[in-house]
């Protein structure tokens, strides 16, 4: 599936990690240069990776609806895996990708360029907040993808240092939803607001966001930001980084923020046996009642992280449609 050849670099075969059987547009074997603040994909073990996961059956069932995006962004792009995968299965040709560090934006770009075939595909990258870098460089873009980070950043923490997959700079200027800001989804309402005027009538932003909180908030940010929202996919993953990621989320509850949610594993193997995620999308609101008895807050799924053992969680694709003013 994958090959680690040094602390700079991975081997992904999109075969598996995409579950496609031969790629067309892109190389066959993926090489991924890594830098210090690049965030390991886990192409090892693909239930934790959220583009195998969670971006990669978004994309398909876009795709399978007749939905093709050949103008694409993504915004917190990592080692540019998710952009591939739009070169792939959206046949994205015009690609924007941004993320916090210009080293991990400079990784991306020369990932996704030297693991290219088509030759018809135009790359606009950039460093900094959200889509910000690519102000006035990309418009009327089909869809924006999105997997951000949840958790405000600890005072101690250093954004210069390490990998920030899951935290971020709390201090916004913007106005916030007090839903939004309770449920720490900030980042995600804050992207649907910037992807606006980008978007073509009819474009989309699909918001990667861990299901911790009800689906009915995560719903209420399409409809904040002005789009029309519903769940396009709803699948699980194993809690990765458990004591980074499940920390955060307890040090919040404590503070009287969510309660944050997460589920045992077995419970969710067993829950989305057999059911394609687009499926599970559609009975989205009812899956999530029927687990409601096996939930675990936070502050409890730490207390099992720190006996070694796995949770998890569910994970909505918001799927947030940009439509013509008159029909608001």
């Amino acid at each position: 599936m994958s090959t680690q050849t040094g602390k700079a670099e991975v081997v992904v075969s999109p075969s598996e990690f995409f579950q496609i059987e031969a790629t067309e547009r892109i190389r066959s074997s993926v090489e991924l240069k890594l830098s210090d603040h690049s965030y390991l994909p886990k192409s090892d073990f693909l239930r934790a990776d959220w583009v195998a996961s969670v971006a990669v059956p978004a994309f398909k069932t876009l795709a399978e609806r007749g939905f093709l995006a050949p103008r694409f962004c993504t915004i917190g792009t990592g080692v540019g895996l998710d952009a591939l995968a739009a070169v792939e299965i959206l046949q994205a040709r015009t690609v924007g990708f941004t993320d916090i560090h210009d080293d991990v934006v400079e990784c991306a770009r020369k990932n996704i360029q030297s693991n290219l075939l088509a030759e018809d595909v135009e790359l606009f990258g950039g460093a900094g907040d959200l889509l910000s870098p690519l102000v006035g460089k990309l418009s009327q873009v089909d869809v924006i993808y999105e997997n951000l980070p949840n958790i405000p950043m600890a005072q101690s923490d250093d954004l210069a240092h390490g990998q920030t997959s899951s935290t971020f700079i709390a201090e916004r200027s913007e106005e916030i939803p007090g839903f939004a800001e309770k449920n720490l989804v900030t980042l995600h309402y804050l992207a649907l607001q910037q992807a606006y005027p980008v978007l073509r009538v009819g474009g989309r932003v699909l918001s990667s966001i861990g299901s911790r909180i009800p689906i009915s908030e995560i719903l209420a940010l399409s409809g904040a930001a002005g789009y029309d929202g519903r769940v396009l996919t709803y699948t699980w993953k194993v809690q990765s980084e458990p004591d980074e990621v499940v920390g955060g989320f307890a040090r919040w509850e404590r503070k009287g923020l969510g309660p944050f949610h997460f589920y045992p594993v077995s419970v969710l193997q067993e829950a989305f046996e057999g059911l394609s995620p687009a499926a599970a999308g559609a009975q989205a609101l009812q899956m999530e009642n029927d687990l409601s008895p096996h939930e675990i807050s936070a502050v409890d799924a730490m207390a099992l992280v720190e006996k070694g053992e796995q949770v998890g969680h569910t994970v909505a694709i918001l799927d947030s449609v940009k439509v013509a003013a008159s029909a608001l």
